[in-house]
């Protein structure tokens, strides 16, 4: 099959699919995160840090509340992701639609007020609601990509079984000029020798062959 947009609209799209699901995993996972800090467990943002390998820049759990949330500086946050989607949006708005995009300017209006107050993460539930939104919007129009946070946190392994399978190969299978084979190959590999099973030792080179999937640069 060839393939039926640019390169460089194709990265957008990766990127703003990966962002937007990054935001809305990531605010669910922090919040199980947060409460098991406040129910005594000090260091449990530790482990967070280690499952989604970001680096632990941060001195304790509230400054990883803070920083996590509402740091634009830090490329780990989720005000930072929600800007990296936008900016992908914007670049692409012809294509999703203004409505469509519409849903991650809301998500960052509500994320510009509640960092100003350093609200609480409930405050942020609104984001999580825009972000489904977004996703039913475009359904019909923009290629469904990895649930990459689902796949990085562990959550489900069956159902991240049926995304290695269904939703990256296909989909880098609709997109043969600007994918690496190789690492098609090595991916479907990996995946045939877990069938059905915690991929283990495995995950790292697993989260890499995904990450070297999509060629195109901007």
């Amino acid at each position: 099959m060839n393939c039926l947009i640019s390169t460089a609209k194709a990265n957008r799209l990766f990127w703003l699919a990966r962002y937007v699901e990054r935001v809305f995993m990531s605010l669910n996972a922090i919040r199980k995160y947060i409460d098991t800090d406040i129910d005594g467990a000090a260091n449990a943002y530790r482990e967070f840090c280690a499952m989604t390998s970001i680096p632990n820049n941060y001195t304790d759990a509230k400054d990883f509340r803070k920083k996590i949330l509402y740091d634009k500086n830090d490329p780990s946050s989720v005000y930072r992701m929600l800007i990296n989607a936008f900016d992908n949006g914007i670049e692409l708005r012809e294509d999703i639609t203004s409505e469509s995009l519409s849903y991650i300017h809301l998500s960052l209006e509500v994320m510009e007020k509640c960092a100003a107050k350093n609200a609480k993460i409930i405050e942020l539930h609104p984001i999580a609601d825009y972000m489904m939104s977004f996703w039913g919007s475009i359904d019909e129009n923009v290629i469904t990509l990895t649930n990459d946070m689902n796949l990085r946190l562990r959550t489900d392994w069956d159902s991240i079984n049926e995304i290695l399978k269904g939703g990256i190969l296909t989909n880098a299978n609709m997109l043969p000029s600007i994918t690496d084979k190789s690492k098609i190959l090595r991916l479907k590999e990996l995946i045939e020798s877990h069938h059905g099973e915690n991929h283990g030792e495995d995950f790292p080179e697993i989260i890499g062959c995904i990450n070297g999937l999509f060629t195109a640069k901007i």
